[in-house]
């Protein structure tokens, strides 16, 4: 694409943006013309003065400060469809210009760019995720690839900077030489391996099989190899190729079977039996292997997701795999994992070097009771339903005498249907610093954190730094927590909000006289 066609592509752009800012200002224009919308603006001056709202730039936006004693805007029907109509458009505006400015970069002599800066960047990209959409008939091209094909100085900065090539993901089978090329071009260099089968249906077995047949000869430089599948064919041909194979430099393992139909797992008897020595991190999806013995000892993360009826662990299972990695600082259960007997008590588990623990699933209560750590910095709680909600809150002991965890610092809360957080829970937890909160209720919390709920005039969390929200999100509910910690020398430092906020700028800028902000569009819940 030459640059005369980017300049076109740039000038519609902005003749649409200029379209939807004259639609726009037509929109506001009948809101504040109209009578009801007047009489209500007159309403709201005589009843609170114009102390308790102020207008945005534009005149037309009304905002109220939060306020026990100050009513919202009650705006008629067509009124407020005309709002909803400018919110759209602003919202439809925001991306046209986030892509002009996208397209603008283009025009930037990057060409000038001295070589080490250029090599700088493409390392950068080329250990960034490959995120572009993959169907049966199209796949994104590799980034190396992309890089290698702008200019002849780009191509030969590619080809000549081995680590571009070590991050090999496969999402589908072509470009069919990509494999071969990565190998050869990483020059001996370790090398990081995903294998994505769930984009598509002609990841199969047999050429997964035919990948590994290229794969294995290096198997001695792997540093990182994943698999992500919904077909249990293709977890057994992956066991069967590492059964006895040796990894030494192998630091992380990650073999995922899911988004299967049912409750499929997969048992493998044997995996690495040649040795694994570097191995640190594994993660497994619905999959067993023999727990507790090599290559599983001396890891540092555990992660076990879905494990089914066949490949549920014992108590004694776990136990022993624990025992076999005395320096665990990272553990994340999900879904179903140990099988725990109703009624029946089991000695705690003492795990002191865990930094990080994510639970989720039936057995919230019971594991966090069981699992002693001492020294845990982040505790993730994810898919509770109320009553496990409710049931992990009473558990916890008062953290003014120690608690259950004396050292935490950060608490993420994700899909959880909770009842409303007590002052019991915050003095439970009285060290939290960071606050995280997805799809979970967002405004019980905000509630508990106003100053109507301070206790002696000390509000919740009087440590609270940083408040994510990854939720629907009351502005007004929001803006006087941020306003009140602040009046009372208990400020956040950073607020990170989701999406819908990204178009509405006054909405954000009346947030930063307080604490820096930052917008998130999407988040990785599959971490």
């Amino acid at each position: 694409m030459g640059l005369t066609t980017i300049r076109d592509i740039i000038a519609e752009l902005n003749r649409q943006a200029a379209e939807h800012q004259a639609h726009r200002l037509v929109l506001i224009k009948r809101i504040t013309t109209d009578p009801t919308y007047q009489r209500e603006i007159k309403r709201i001056q005589q009843s609170h003065g114009w102390n308790v709202f102020h207008s945005a730039p534009d005149g037309w936006r009304v905002m109220l400060e939060p306020s026990s004693d100050a009513d919202s805007p009650h705006f008629s029907p067509a009124i407020n469809t005309l709002m909803n109509e400018v919110h759209m458009n602003e919202a439809s505006l925001s991306c046209i210009r986030a892509k002009i400015e996208a397209l603008s970069t283009f025009l930037v002599p990057v060409f000038r760019l001295p070589q080490e800066v250029l090599v700088l960047i493409f390392k950068a990209g080329g250990r960034m995720p490959h995120d572009g959409p993959v169907t049966e008939h199209a796949v994104p091209r590799p980034f190396p690839l992309v890089v290698a094909s702008v200019s002849r100085q780009w191509r030969e900065i590619a080809v000549n900077t081995p680590e571009l090539w070590t991050n090999v993901t496969i999402k589908h089978p072509r470009p069919y030489g990509w494999v071969p090329l990565c190998l050869q071009r990483s020059c001996g260099q370790p090398i990081d391996i995903t294998i994505d089968c769930r984009s598509t249906s002609l990841l199969t077995a047999p050429v997964v099989d035919d990948m590994m047949t290229l794969l294995m000869p290096h198997v001695h430089r792997w540093r990182r190899f994943a698999l992500m599948t919904s077909d249990p064919a293709i977890v057994y041909t992956i066991g069967r190729r590492l059964a006895d194979a040796s990894a030494p430099q192998l630091r992380h393992l990650q073999l995922s079977l899911s988004g299967s139909s049912g409750n499929q797992e997969v048992l493998l008897h044997d995996i690495l039996q040649g040795g694994a020595e570097a191995l640190s991190s594994i993660r497994f999806d619905s999959l067993a292997t023999p727990w507790g013995s090599a290559p599983l000892i001396n890891l540092t993360t555990i992660d076990l997701r879905w494990l089914w009826l066949r490949t549920r662990l014992q108590y004694d299972q776990f136990r022993d795999m624990l025992a076999a990695s005395p320096r665990i600082r990272a553990l994340i259960l999900r879904g179903t994992y140990i099988y725990l007997h109703s009624g029946r008590s089991y000695p705690p588990l003492s795990i002191p070097t865990l930094r990080y623990l994510e639970l989720s699933g039936d057995n919230v209560c019971r594991m966090s009771s069981l699992l002693a750590t001492p020294a845990l910095e982040e505790l993730t709680l994810a898919n509770l339903d109320e009553t496990e909600f409710r049931e992990f809150v009473d558990s916890l002991p008062d953290g003014r005498d120690g608690g259950r965890y004396p050292a935490l610092r950060a608490l993420s809360l994700l899909n959880a249907s909770m009842c409303t957080p007590t002052r019991g829970f915050m003095l439970a937890l009285p060290t939290i610093s960071h606050l995280t909160v997805i799809n979970s209720a967002t405004a019980k919390f905000l509630e508990l954190f106003r100053k109507e709920h301070a206790e002696d005039g000390l509000l919740s969390w009087p440590r609270l730094r940083q408040l994510t929200l990854v939720d629907d999100v009351d502005y007004f509910l929001l803006f006087g927590v941020v306003q009140e910690r602040a009046a009372l020398h208990l400020p956040l430092s950073r607020l990170v909000l989701n999406a819908p906020f990204i178009h509405d700028d006054y909405l954000v800028s009346t947030l930063e006289e307080y604490v820096e902000v930052n917008i998130i569009k999407d988040v990785d819940l599959d971490h």
